[in-house]
């Protein structure tokens, strides 16, 4: 198992003019017409964004929580997963035009650091906290 997490800098034009490029991870929304679950339009968004497949999967909320509210003035809601040990997905998925992506694998040190480091979209910041919080449950963080 790899001690390291796929990340993705991203343009996001919210952003603009401080920056134009932000951090995140492979994150999507849920369409009733092409995925059969959340964990199926994650699947789908990991290999679209990240070129990655496969793994274990972990949801990170109780499985009746309705998901994370983004913000407290939209109803916008998301849950986040975990995808250990994924492979390379030679057949990707393909990204929305207007998605320009790049991935940068980083250690847990440097990904800490990433947190409070002020460019991280928050659900992608929700989600390392709550995977970094069940890692370090299950000892998978020991040296």
């Amino acid at each position: 198992t790899s001690r390291t997490v796929t990340m993705l800098r991203e343009f996001a034009q919210a952003a603009l003019p401080h920056r134009a490029i932000v951090l995140g991870l492979p994150c999507g929304g849920y369409d009733r017409h092409k995925h059969d679950s959340a964990r199926h339009a994650a699947q789908c968004e990991l290999s679209e964004e990240a070129q990655l497949r496969g793994g274990t999967w972990h949801r990170l909320l109780p499985d009746d929580h309705p998901g994370v509210l983004e913000a407290k003035w939209c109803r916008n809601r998301f849950t986040p997963f975990l995808c250990i040990d994924p492979e390379r997905d030679w057949n990707p998925g393909e990204c929305d035009a207007e998605e320009y992506l790049k991935t940068q694998q980083v250690d847990i040190d440097e990904l800490r650091r990433m947190l409070v480091g002020g460019e991280m979209l928050l659900p992608s910041l929700q989600t390392c906290v709550s995977a970094l919080a069940w890692l370090e449950e299950q000892g998978a963080l020991k040296q």
